[in-house]
């Protein structure tokens, strides 16, 4: 997993919002019609599909799927003419994490910030009114 990829990869709205509506494809494009799909390759939805969704052209989405495919975060199927996408779980879990971790402040770490500021703030003052008498 490559987090700089990733967050490249995310940074783009339209392919932020294929990600997003990849969560629940059936819900968000309807059931795929290639029957293959189905028990080849579940959850996976069309680039037609997305290109309709996303209401740009062809060769964008080719290129946002390209994007989020380098990154990992979907794999793709061809299916007689056709190429379907699906979201890989794995990674993105293992972003998930990783950002959890690596990223994002933890609700114990703010405490202990919120903590030492207001002990920083206490001590400053007992100091200020020590210095005063």
């Amino acid at each position: 997993m490559d987090p700089l990829k990733i967050l490249k990869a995310l940074s783009n709205p339209h392919r932020l919002d294929i990600i997003l509506w990849l969560k629940n494809p059936e819900q968000e494009f309807g059931v795929q019609v290639h029957s293959k799909t189905l028990i080849d390759f579940p959850h996976s939805v069309s680039v037609k599909s997305i290109q309709k969704r996303c209401g740009v052209s062809q060769s964008s989405v080719s290129t946002f799927m390209s994007i989020l495919e380098n990154a990992k975060l979907v794999e793709s199927r061809k299916i007689d003419q056709y190429t379907y996408f699906r979201r890989n779980e794995e990674i993105i879990r293992k972003f998930g994490d990783w950002y959890t971790t690596e990223v994002s402040i933890q609700n114990n770490s703010i405490e202990k910030l919120v903590g030492s500021a207001n002990t920083d703030t206490d001590e400053s003052l007992s100091q200020k009114n020590a210095a005063k008498n």
